[in-house]
């Protein structure tokens, strides 16, 4: 029988992060402020107008994109939808294929199986164990139908972190697009959207202590890019209906604090690092999916032989620790993680897996009492 003082832990930072204080009082401020219509031609029109252009090139300097590059969107999802669809009608039916890889969040996946009854054709490039895309691999897919690639740059359930400037090279030395998801990423990762060598890049503020319900597209000068809201005059055009400016500014705020963030990496690293060695001691037949290298500093995907991860789950969240099975947006689905499938683990082993990704709030103790509850559950599981 467990008995344990219960405290909280949070171990889903892949799935939400908490919002800065930063971020809540910048918002705070423009709720009880700034609250006129951006569209409006009189002083407080043009004052939240003027927070959102300021948000803009709070959000383009972080990536290091030109704000005429950048797009705000209700979510990455929306953002992800837009590139794809936009893209496929601007190119069918003169080219209809897109590449894939297989792990790639449902909001890419789902939207591209979506195409495919409208003739686009689609074909996914194989990883390897750690989920890591080979560019031979896609190079052998490329002919004169394929229009775009689509490549995350770091993935959300096993943290695997992708080459996307040499994928980006191989795409335009066949005149061919690049999409990546960069939502995990942002704030764990240094991201420059030039350098990376993308057309388009998706962003969402609430994975880096931003709100919910605000996303960023970067779309290079010059690349396609049609309306996929229509309406208004908004976002240049392309997102029709008023902006939620307090949100915007949030997200906002929340670009001028990722040098913040990227300080924590290191120690985050080390705490990863530690609760992966510990794991490995003290759960016999355990299996690290993340890779070593080339990873997210604050992801692991661990599989507990023969242990659910439902019932993990449970248990974790009765003493007041959060860790997820996967994606969130796939989390009430009864199925095999596709990602977890696509890196060669069976559906049984895909449903023992656990997603546990840190924060700049996590701290040692809660590594260790995460740690104390997984071992006396196990110990219990065998009396």
């Amino acid at each position: 029988m467990l008995n344990f003082l219960r405290r909280k832990v949070y171990l889903d930072n892949n799935a939400t992060t908490r919002v800065s204080y930063s971020v809540r009082k910048t918002m705070n401020r423009v709720l009880k402020r700034h609250w006129g219509n951006p569209s409006s031609g009189y002083r407080s029109g043009k004052v939240a107008s003027q927070i959102i252009e300021q948000a803009r090139e709070q959000v383009a300097k972080a990536i290091n994109a030109h704000t005429h590059e950048t797009y705000f969107t209700g979510c990455a999802t929306e953002s992800n939808n837009a590139v794809l669809q936009t893209l496929s009608n601007h190119f069918y039916p003169e080219k209809r294929k897109i590449i894939s890889s297989p792990i790639e969040h449902p909001s890419i996946a789902n939207t591209l199986e979506f195409l495919k009854p409208k003739g686009i054709i689609v074909e996914y490039c194989s990883v390897d164990k750690f989920g890591f895309v080979s560019a031979k691999e896609i190079e052998k897919l490329i002919d004169n139908d394929t229009f775009l690639i689509c490549c995350m740059l770091a993935n959300n359930e096993i943290g695997s972190i992708q080459n996307i400037t040499e994928i980006s090279a191989l795409a335009h030395k066949n005149n061919i697009l690049t999409l990546s998801d960069c939502v995990q990423a942002f704030g764990k990762i240094p991201i420059d959207v030039k350098a990376l060598g993308v057309d388009y890049a998706t962003f969402s503020a609430h994975k880096l202590y931003g709100p919910k319900g605000v996303g960023a597209l970067y779309a290079r000068i010059s690349s396609p890019l049609a309306p996929f809201i229509h309406g208004g005059h908004q976002e240049e055009g392309m997102r029709a209906g008023t902006e939620s400016v307090h949100n915007i500014a949030g997200f906002g705020k929340a670009c001028t604090d990722v040098p913040k963030l990227l300080s924590h990496t290191q120690r985050i690293k080390q705490l990863k690092e530690l609760l992966a060695d510990q794991l490995r001691s003290a759960v016999p037949g355990i299996i690290i999916n993340s890779p070593s290298e080339n990873c997210l500093p604050n992801t692991i995907s661990a599989t507990i032989p023969n242990v659910s991860s439902k019932e993990s789950m449970m248990l974790l969240d009765y003493y007041g620790i959060s860790v997820s099975s996967g994606s969130a947006c796939s989390t009430h689905q009864d199925k095999p993680s596709r990602v977890l499938k696509s890196i060669g683990l069976s559906d049984k082993a895909a449903k023992e897996t656990l997603r546990i990704s840190l924060g700049i709030h996590t701290r040692k103790n809660d590594i260790a009492y995460t740690l104390k509850i997984i071992k006396k559950y196990l110990a219990s599981r065998t009396q």
